[in-house]
């Protein structure tokens, strides 16, 4: 009999990438979400709740069990706690979604960024996250609840935009631009490094790392593997297109000036991957430029693109 998976938010741009790699690995796979997306993935069993309300997630599994949880929902503190009320003797491994939001955005270094930097105090998306990992850290402490945080950094696929490092960020627009020859404003000329990865890359890793007892407890960066400048980000982009890329550049501080809600784009975002590794033997495996290439399908699939 196959393992039962459950993904809360499986329905969502990072959840159904992790549903479709978990689908393809042999997991009988259920997706919990408020029924607002459509499940893309066949054979995939749904189950319809609003976990923020008091008490729904647990009356929603009533009765099940599932060798794997996947969330991919959880952003404040009351949702980690319920969800370790909910799953406690009920599942194998928890894997939770974090953020590389959860790290600060003053880091100068040293890169890559390991999972001991310094976090996040202000923004309240990174801060929330934060929230819901010391929920799991208790809970691995004090009752062996078997979680495993994966921070991921900027993630690409069907079903969201491209864009990053960009005044721009996502941009619905941004295959019509380049094909029009408008001029993209990138942070410190695109020379910011990040290090994207697919979000099947991130149902890969969670499909590899199931079970493992040694990632019981701790918390791994995510990540593709590849390691570009956003210039280079963005100039795969325009050559998959076959167009040339046009650019001018705002400096950094001023970036933060105008727009300090964004501060945690505007560093270096690379993750050292030794700690998940070195616990679990992943690496990770899917190329950026495929991950470009299927994303810009996407976009031109939902006329994101004038012809």
């Amino acid at each position: 009999m196959s393992q039962q998976a459950l993904v809360i938010g499986g329905a969502g741009f990072l959840g159904t990438g992790i549903v479709r790699e978990l689908h393809v690995a042999g997991w009988h796979v259920t997706s919990l979400g408020r029924g607002r997306k459509q499940n893309t993935v066949e054979g995939v069993d749904f189950i319809q709740t609003d976990r923020t309300q008091p008490g729904a997630l647990a009356s929603a599994i009533e009765g099940k069990c599932f060798d794997l949880v996947v969330d991919c929902a959880a952003y404040r503190r009351p949702d980690a706690e319920a969800a370790v009320a909910t799953f406690a003797g009920k599942t194998g491994h928890y894997v939770f979604i974090s953020t590389d939001f959860t790290y600060s955005t003053s880091i100068e270094g040293p890169f890559p960024i390991r999972e001991d930097a310094p976090k996040e105090t202000e923004q309240p998306y990174g801060t929330g996250k934060l929230a819901c990992e010391a929920v799991l850290r208790h809970a691995w402490d004090d009752g062996k609840f078997p979680s495993t945080t994966l921070r991921p950094p900027h993630i690409m696929g069907a079903g969201k935009e491209l864009g990053s490092g960009s005044v721009q960020g996502r941009d619905a627009q941004l295959l019509e631009h380049l094909r029009a020859g408008t001029d993209l404003t990138l942070l410190a000329e695109g020379q910011l490094l990040i290090q994207p990865v697919w979000n099947r890359e991130v149902g890969t890793c969670i499909a590899h790392i199931a079970g493992n007892e040694r990632a019981f407890g701790q918390v791994f960066n995510c990540t593709g593997p590849d390691c570009v400048t956003t210039h280079r980000y963005y100039q795969l982009i325009a050559d998959r297109l076959g167009v040339p890329l046009r650019y001018d550049s705002i400096e950094v501080a001023e970036y933060l000036r105008r727009w300090p809600d964004k501060a945690p784009f505007a560093r270096h975002r690379i993750y050292d991957l030794s700690a998940l590794h070195a616990a679990t033997g992943y690496r990770p495996r899917w190329p950026l430029e495929d991950a470009i290439a299927e994303t810009v399908g996407w976009m031109e699939s939902q006329g994101r693109v004038t012809a």
